[in-house]
């Protein structure tokens, strides 16, 4: 039994200039209508965009023909290698000279990537070991990636313990504590910063012909964190009215602790808490 090349039951509406066919008694999806079979009614012919449902389809262009309502109609399937053909000439058709053609101009070769030089264009570029060990890594949040040797690297925390070998940066960029002497933040390049709050003695001693003296009184301040030894430590103090506190005694070496002292144009037995800062390196 031959199969039949068309399908006409019931009958169609569409009007001129329009895309959208109504059918009357049709059953177009249960028939097997598909997109690229073609609508023809009074002598004029046009390509099926979509099937929607058994009484609904949308040509691909609009009606050229006059108004037709509850018409005779024909609908002619086109067989399955014209549909494959028509498939294939669309696929070539999108992709000549876009990206897929782009891509496969390349030539390609060991330990090469592709990349886009502009629209429809592209180019290949060395992917390195050391990029392949980069892409190998799985990220995280507020991490980086640290170089750890030729064609190595991890995952590093951004902020946490920062380390050294040699000079070399081998932790986290930034570092940040604190205890009961006070604060500090240690930077990856060796710089550290300590702060705290220091309750200093009172100026024992008076001041000769009107000169800041300092006290002979002093109170140590342990760093919260130590610097490196052999270091210079560079330490701020907040000013009071009429007193200031300042470092006494901090001797090359000494990289853990401050000795706090009271100058002042005046006795004065008050003690005063003094905010510190200390500016120097970990490493």
């Amino acid at each position: 039994m031959a199969l039949s090349a068309s399908y006409n039951t019931g009958t169609a509406s569409i009007n001129a200039g329009e895309t959208a066919v109504t059918g009357q008694g049709t059953s177009w999806l249960t028939a097997g209508l598909q997109t690229g079979d073609v609508f023809v009614a009074a002598g004029l012919q046009a390509e099926i965009a979509v099937v929607n449902s058994n009484t609904s389809i949308t040509l691909a262009d609009p009606w050229a023909g006059s108004n037709r309502a509850a018409a005779s109609y024909r609908i002619r399937y086109t067989g399955d290698m014209a549909r494959g053909l028509k498939a294939m000439t669309d696929v070539l058709t999108s992709i000549s000279g876009g990206i897929l053609y782009a891509f496969s101009q390349l030539a390609a070769a060991a330990n090469k990537m592709a990349y886009f030089t502009g629209a429809g264009a592209m180019a290949l570029a060395d992917l390195t070991a050391h990029a392949r060990a980069f892409l190998a890594l799985s990220g995280g949040n507020g991490k980086f990636f640290r170089s750890t040797g030729a064609n190595t690297g991890v995952m590093q925390d951004m902020v946490g313990t920062v380390s050294q070998s040699g000079g070399v940066p081998t932790g986290a960029i930034v570092e940040r504590g604190s205890g009961a002497n006070g604060e500090y933040v240690r930077f990856a390049d060796g710089t550290q910063i300590c702060t705290g709050v220091v309750n200093v003695p009172g100026n024992d001693q008076s001041a000769a012909g009107g000169f800041v003296t300092p006290s002979a009184s002093r109170v140590t301040w342990t760093y919260p964190a130590s610097f490196v030894s052999g270091s210079t430590v560079h330490i701020l103090s907040s000013i009071r009215i009429g007193v200031v506190a300042a470092i006494l005694n901090n001797p090359p070496g000494t990289s853990s602790v401050a000795a706090i002292g009271m100058w002042g144009m005046a006795t004065s037995s008050t003690a005063r808490d003094v905010s510190m800062i200390a500016i120097g390196r970990w490493f």
